[in-house]
C-alpha cells in the first residue's frame, strides 16, 4: 500500500513524457518483437517445447478464427478464460 501511493504520483507525471519517448524513439516493430519474446520465454518456462507448441496452436488456431470467421478477439478471450473453468468439469463428467 505504501509503495502505491509512493509509485502513484510518479506515474500519472510522468507516463505521458514515457509513453511520447517510446512512441517517437522507438520502433513498432521493436515492440512487437519485445512482446513475441517474452511469450516465447514465458511458455518455454512453464512447459518446456510442448508449452511452447501449445502456445503457438493456440494462437494460430485464434489468428484463424479471427481472419477466417471474422470472431472478434475479446470473443476469443472469453472463450480462452470459460475452457479453462469448463474443460475439466466436462471432462470429470
Amino acid at each position: 500500500m505504501i509503495a502505491a501511493i509512493i509509485a502513484y504520483p510518479f506515474a500519472m507525471n510522468f507516463a505521458h513524457r514515457a509513453a511520447t519517448l517510446v512512441v517517437r524513439y522507438v520502433s513498432q516493430e521493436a515492440i512487437i518483437a519485445t512482446f513475441t519474446g517474452l511469450v516465447v520465454v514465458i511458455s518455454v518456462w512453464e512447459g518446456d517445447i510442448l508449452g511452447l507448441a501449445v502456445t503457438l496452436t493456440v494462437g494460430l488456431v485464434g489468428g484463424l478464427q479471427s481472419r477466417a470467421f471474422r470472431i472478434h478477439a475479446g470473443v476469443l478471450f472469453m472463450g480462452y478464460y470459460v475452457a479453462v473453468l469448463s474443460v475439466p468439469a466436462i471432462l470429470a463428467l
